[in-house]
């Protein structure tokens, strides 16, 4: 072939047949020749690989999902195994933090090696530091039992009360408070840590932190309702006992001062305690306080807020009000005095935490324990990795891609996640929600006849960049296809036609431009084009395409191989469905009849010097795309043919026309030629309408409406391509839309083989 574009025909599985009657058959010329069935071979196709850029933790592994044509072999390579090895298997590791390429190589005996490099993101894990506060006496010696991942570096806030080596082990010098400062190193795999804990050093264990309690000691005073006991005045009426005076009992009325018990209401005094209830919020000393630290506390996304996880111990009741929050960059993330951090743009930000009171009531100002940790502010992105729909053509469109009016189709969209993404992180939308609409799980339900696009978007952009959202759609036929659809769909790609044509002339004629196999056959002449060899071509290749759509082969005429290369007497066939390939590229992959002998000795016959080709074809939104390639071989012109039929009948009686003859080496049923003769602005033959009416109730054995029973008279308006009649020169109206399948999908088009004649 000449130079292919970068989408060469992803299907060049060839069934290129020459079938004649055995015995002789008349020819539209009226010459008889033999019977000839030949196959030529598929040529190499292109491996379709794809493979999606992947996120893995220093230390992790992740799996390469690699989706390749079916049979192939892969292999992988990275660029930088100090980053990120792969296994045989497409199993990745990371090693250390960076970014590697891993290139994957599909092979597959027949086709063309591919090659395609993806991005590896190596990231590092979070490490946590456990261990706890400390209290000693004086002279004690005791190792902290801290633990990380990497190693450690521990300080002393005060050296002459407590010291630490570099193993952890502290030693207490005088009373007192410290802090201690654990860091762990970062790593190529974890990230660096660091935790403060408190360290109080006492000559009693454990008696300082009780001597606050005591100091409610003061309220001492409250004992003094002892003076309650004024009341032993009453023993005054001891002066009864001189009861001379009768009048003694008003002296007992004195009693009164008995009353004076009011004044016991004076004990009042006992409410003294109310100035007790001033030192009741006891003080509560922080002896140790930290951010607690998972891979998922320190990450914060724009917009939301999270609770202060500030961890601490103290020797009373302390809440978050007990700790002063600061955040070193408000643009980034603010945090309120409960340590409620919001996060205001992406970037990294330290919140501190520090305590309002020391370790000990025997501590200043400068023994207030402080916390801090590092966030991550970033934008809130999906865990989904990659997705999309699978590439659908050709055959498996007509009916994957095809939703009945009432009918509910799953979701076929694909998702490669590392984490939880889900069906759930994508919001579906349809084009037009009167044909078909689809839920929020990406199902899809048939409405009214039309097409439809179903668009996948992930509601959070990719982790990859924190801007781009993914997305992909696929595009749907809702309802039964019709045959007015079908036919007003065909259309002809008259670049590949002649240039076909032409290849074959070169052939012919310059054995020197064969491949080897058939550089033994002769020269020949050039075939002359003939518009009436054209149109049979094109009625035979878009029966071809009707039939492959909606059914309604007759048995003679299918080929059990490939029906898109199906094709009548002094024809050859040649068909496929997902090629995307047009124009010129299409058109010189007729050079693969020569690359099997059979077909190249019918190429290089010498009284075949008329003919044309035709390649028919029907591609739409929901991804079908059939080509029908059709050669058309005469030995004599349209007008000669015409005389010698009109000689014919006189000889023999008959009333045989060019059409009726036409109509048998076809094989195509006479309504259903005319409609793709009238579709495409083909005429040859029907100059005479009396002569096509009774072809058309004489030679028919099978009506079209009998063959296509759906019902419906829906048509789809889509412009065609036109064949000038008189001049064999081809117009094009509408530029050939392209469709992509890949190799496991397409059909292999090679026809059935019959007796092979050399």
């Amino acid at each position: 072939m000449k130079g292919m574009k970068n989408n060469k025909l992803k299907a060049l599985a060839v069934a290129m047949v020459l079938t004649m009657s055995s015995g002789m058959i008349p020819t539209t010329a009226g010459i008889e020749v033999p019977a000839l069935t030949t196959t030529v071979e598929a040529a190499a196709k292109k491996i379709t690989l794809k493979a999606s850029n992947k996120k893995v933790y220093a230390g992790k592994a992740v799996k390469i999902n690699a989706k390749a044509t079916k049979g192939a072999k892969l292999s992988y390579k990275t660029s930088n195994k100090k980053i990120a090895t792969v296994n045989s298997k497409g199993v990745i590791t990371g090693k250390n933090a960076g970014t590697a390429k891993i290139t994957i190589t599909a092979k597959k005996s027949k086709y063309k090696t591919v090659k395609k490099n993806i991005t590896v993101k190596v990231v590092k894990q979070n490490q946590k530091i456990t261990a706890s506060s400390q209290t000693l006496a004086v002279g004690q010696r005791k190792n902290l039992g801290a633990k990380a991942k990497t190693g450690m570096i521990y300080k002393s806030s005060n050296p002459k009360v407590v010291t630490v080596d570099k193993k952890g082990n502290l030693r207490a010098l005088k009373a007192g408070t410290a802090k201690i400062t654990i860091s762990a190193k970062a790593s190529g795999i974890y990230n660096k840590a660091s935790k403060t804990i408190a360290v109080t050093v006492s000559k009693a264990v454990a008696s300082k932190p009780i001597t606050p309690t005591r100091k409610p000691e003061a309220s001492k005073p409250t004992t003094t309702p002892v003076p309650t006991k004024v009341p032993e005045p009453t023993k005054a009426p001891e002066p009864t006992k001189a009861p001379e005076p009768t009048k003694a009992p008003d002296p007992t009325e004195t009693p009164k001062p008995t009353e004076t018990p009011e004044p016991t209401a004076t004990p009042e005094p006992t409410k003294i305690p109310n100035s007790t209830e001033v030192p009741q919020p006891e003080i509560s000393y922080v002896t140790s306080m930290y951010f607690e630290e998972t891979a998922k506390t320190n990450v914060i996304y724009v917009g939301e807020s999270k609770k202060s996880t500030l961890k601490w111990e103290a020797t009373g009741n302390t809440t978050l009000k007990d700790f002063v929050f600061t955040s070193s960059n408000p643009a980034v993330a603010t945090v309120d005095e409960n340590g409620t951090i919001t996060g205001v743009s992406a970037g990294d930000v330290r919140i501190t935490a520090t305590s309002k009171t020391p370790f000990s009531a025997a501590g200043t100002k400068d023994d207030c324990l402080t916390a801090t940790y590092k966030y991550h502010i970033k934008v809130r992105t999906t865990e989904i990795d990659s997705m999309y729909y699978p590439s659908i053509t050709g055959n498996d469109a007509i009916t994957q891609k095809n939703i009945g009016i009432g009918e509910t189709k799953d979701c076929t969209l694909k998702i490669e996640t590392m984490g939880s993404g889900s069906i759930s992180d994508i919001a579906f939308t349809s084009s037009d929600p009167s044909i078909a609409t689809v839920d929020e799980n990406g199902k899809v339900t048939g409405k009214k006849a039309g097409y439809v696009t179903i668009t996948a978007k992930t509601k959070l952009p990719s982790e990859m960049d924190g801007q781009t959202i993914l997305t992909d759609s696929t595009t749907y036929h809702v309802g039964d296809y019709t045959y007015e659809e079908i036919l007003s769909g065909l259309t002809i790609d008259n670049t590949a036609s002649k240039t076909a044509f032409n290849v074959l002339n070169e052939l012919r004629q310059d054995k020197s431009k064969r491949p080897a196999i058939s550089q033994d056959f002769p020269e020949v002449a050039a075939r002359t084009w003939d518009g009436s060899a054209f149109q049979n071509a094109a009625a035979r290749g878009g029966r071809n395409i009707i039939c492959e759509i909606l059914g309604g082969w007759t048995n003679e005429e299918k080929s059990t191989v490939n029906p898109l290369a199906s094709h009548g007497y002094s024809q050859n066939g040649y068909g496929g469905s997902g090629w995307e390939a047009t124009g010129e590229e299409l058109g010189n992959a007729a050079t693969e009849f020569f690359y099997d002998r059979p077909h190249a000795q019918n190429q290089t016959r010498s009284d075949e010097v008329y003919g044309a080709v035709a390649v028919v074809q029907y591609k739409n939104a929901a991804g079908i795309n059939l080509t029908s390639m059709i050669v058309d071989m005469n030995s004599y012109p349209y007008e000669q043919q015409k005389v010698n039929i009109a000689n014919s009948n006189k000889q023999n009686s008959t009333t045989e026309t060019w059409i009726s003859n036409s109509l048998k080496m076809t094989i195509v049923p006479s309504n259903q030629y005319y409609d793709i003769c009238k579709h495409f602005g083909l005429s040859y033959g029907m100059e005479n309408t009396t002569d096509v009416q009774a072809d058309m109730s004489a030679s028919e054995p099978v009506a079209i409406e009998d063959t296509f029973t759906d019902g419906s008279t829906g048509a789809v308006n889509i412009t065609d391509s036109v064949e000038t009649a008189e001049t064999g020169q081809q117009e094009e109206t509408e530029e050939t839309e392209e469709f992509e399948l890949s190799p496991e999908e397409e059909t292999n088009a090679v026809s059935d083989v019959g007796v092979i004649f050399e």
